[in-house]
């Protein structure tokens, strides 16, 4: 309920007032109307009124008396005080009269009243009672013949036997003044019952929360708070400093202990360790404050425990979302569109592309926007195992199936991803008598363990990945194509970074952020030429490639900004970067012979794994062998 009042500029008007405020008023918000003269006592108890409607000098001093409330100013117009002036001359035809208000702004004016009304006109400012009288005793002074005046000089002038004319306010003035009050009512009360919300909310947490200024002063707490630092005993908490309530606490952008958003401190209160967490309250435009959650440590340490827990029977799940990936390319936009799309539908994807360009990112993503984001998300990666591991992995074992097997048997990842997702990360890496087998699951929905004789029915999404070109492969008998189209019901193609240069700088912001928080450094910014050198670098590596490169940056560099000089440091960089690399190595068949330097340094040199650099040599062999 929101309370209004509205002072009524005189008697005779209470009872259209009365009228108006009647049908106006509704179960959100009530009204009262009064009348008054002079200074009364009243003025001093309005603090229950949330709007308050008044008049000149009353208005003027109720402004002083209540900084903080809305209160709306009834004011008369020149249509209002030409018709009192016309009034005037009708009643006491004076050839001088005194117009006793607050003249702000009517000077300009006055001739062209004074023409109207037919004599000579005098202002005479009224901005309090003693104003009031002092107006009056002015124009008897100055041989004034009529007063043309709102209320409390009307009284004195009633008072003193002076001729005088009220200065009534039409009923559409009056009626627009309180319809505005009673707007600000409403909002009035829509802000209360989100305030009552917010508090609602903020006291179900089972964690202190306060919310302090940019400045560090508190602006709310919630009643766990209350009792944590004991405001109950702290007089005028509220708007007083953060570290009032203990030393150890902090806000963004403080000076003294600066930290950042999302940052995590451990702190003791009264012998015990709590977890203090900050959060940045935005604005529109930047930041208004920070959210103070303070957690016992043995309380987070209990819920970890019971997420764990919780993760374990649910089995493995997916890290990533479509938040993770940056796109400002519009091709990579596109991609990324596309995708949203595929996790919308059930059927197997194929993901293309080169090494470190995100594919199992996208995996990740399309998995948990999709219908079986609860579900478990598995993922192997099927070069790095052998042929007679990888099937036991894929497809579990039976006990004592073979040597070395474990005695109680092993259940295969696609029991695992049972009503979920398997990712098949490098699927060209398997051997091709596996691929018959793999072709029969995806065929018949179903698995048979290594040793077992029983069939074992799965209900699984297979999201596929590969950075060699499947085609070229099926060509070279390495991989059937009847797979291929089992498993590329949907593709897609993830371009590599060097066709998608406008994404390096936004990439590489948001990895030395990260990377930066990780390890509590200032984040570097990048100068205008180390940004044109990394967007005309060719990145053999990818993603992968820029993201060591950022972590060479955090780990190494101390420097606010990173020059060309850094990178070139960091990375061996050169000034002419070719804008793009070899046709063989984007096909991954081709090593550039290299006596000087080993299989390490010729790997980071590319930007690729010793994995991938053995996978490429062991091709060019067999393409060799094969003429």
């Amino acid at each position: 309920m929101v309370n209004v009042i509205v002072f009524a500029p005189s008697p005779d008007q209470l009872g259209y007032i009365g009228d108006l405020l009647r049908k106006l008023q509704t179960d959100e918000v009530r009204i009262d109307a009064i009348h008054h003269f002079g200074s009364p006592e009243i003025l001093n108890h309005l603090s229950h009124y949330d709007v308050i409607i008044a008049r000149g000098i009353t208005y003027r001093m109720l402004c002083g008396l209540y900084p903080g409330k809305h209160i709306t100013h009834l004011a008369f117009d020149g249509i209002d005080i030409l018709s009192a002036l016309l009034e005037c001359r009708e009643s006491f035809h004076p050839g001088k009269i005194g117009l006793c208000i607050h003249h702000e702004g009517l000077e300009a004016v006055l001739p062209g009243l004074s023409e109207l009304c037919g004599a000579e006109l005098r202002l005479y400012d009224v901005i309090d009672e003693q104003t009031a009288y002092e107006a009056v005793e002015a124009c008897r002074r100055d041989g004034m013949e009529a007063i043309v005046s709102g209320g409390t000089v009307s009284n004195i002038c009633r008072e003193q036997d002076f001729p005088c004319t009220y200065i009534h306010i039409r009923p559409a003035t009056l009626e627009r003044a309180i319809q505005e009050a009673l707007n600000a009512a409403r909002l009035i009360n829509t802000e209360r019952t989100k305030t009552n919300i917010i508090r609602m909310i903020l006291d179900s947490s089972d964690d202190a929360v306060l919310a302090v200024d940019e400045t560090g002063h508190i602006l709310e707490a919630n009643n766990q708070a209350y009792q944590l630092y004991g405001l109950a005993f702290i007089p005028g908490w509220r708007g007083g400093p953060v570290q009032r309530l203990e030393a150890g606490l902090s806000f963004i952008g403080s000076r003294e202990t600066p930290c950042r958003d999302g940052e995590e401190k451990l702190t003791t209160i009264g012998n015990q360790s709590y977890y203090v967490r900050y959060k940045l309250i935005s604005g529109e435009d930047s930041g208004v404050g920070t959210l103070i959650t303070t957690s016992a440590a043995s309380k987070i340490l209990q819920e970890e425990h019971q997420i764990r827990k919780s993760l374990v029977r649910k089995g493995p799940t997916a890290k990533y979302t479509f938040r993770n990936i940056i796109a400002v390319n519009p091709e990579m936009r596109k991609k990324v569109e596309i995708a949203k799309k595929f996790s919308k539908a059930d059927s197997d994807v194929l993901i293309t592309g080169e090494t470190g360009t995100g594919k199992e990112l996208f995996a990740h993503s399309i998995h948990s926007a999709s219908g079986r984001m609860s579900q478990p998300f598995v993922a192997i990666n099927c070069a790095t195992l052998p042929e007679n591991l990888l099937e036991s992995e894929l497809f579990g074992y039976e006990p004592g199936s073979f040597s070395g097997a474990s005695r109680e048997g092993r259940m295969g990842l696609f029991e695992l991803a049972h009503r979920g997702t398997i990712f098949l990360d490098e699927i060209g890496e398997i051997p091709v008598a596996l691929q018959a087998k793999l072709l029969r699951v995806l065929q018949e929905k179903e698995i048979r363990r290594i040793g077992s004789s029983t069939v074992i029915p799965i209900d699984v999404r297979v999201i596929a990945a590969t950075n060699v070109n499947i085609r070229e492969q099926i060509a070279l008998g390495k991989f059937r194509s009847d797979l291929l189209y089992r498993l590329n019901a949907l593709e897609i193609s993830i371009p590599p970074l060097r066709e998608r240069p406008d994404d390096v700088i936004p990439l590489m912001e948001g990895q030395l952020r990260i990377l930066a928080a990780g390890l509590g450094k200032q984040v570097p910014q990048l100068t205008v030429e180390a940004q044109e050198l990394l967007r005309r670098y060719a990145w053999p590596g990818n993603v992968r490639e820029l993201r060591n490169i950022c972590e060479r940056l955090v780990v190494l560099s101390d420097a606010a900004d990173v020059t060309v000089e850094d990178l070139e440091e960091l990375h061996s960089f050169s000034g002419d970067v070719p804008a793009q690399i070899p046709a063989a190595l984007r096909d991954s068949a081709f090593v550039p012979a290299s006596p000087a330097k080993t299989k390490a340094e010729l790997a980071r040199e590319l930007g690729v794994s010793r994995t991938t650099l053995w996978r490429m040599s062991k091709r060019q062999e067999e393409m060799k062998r094969s003429k």
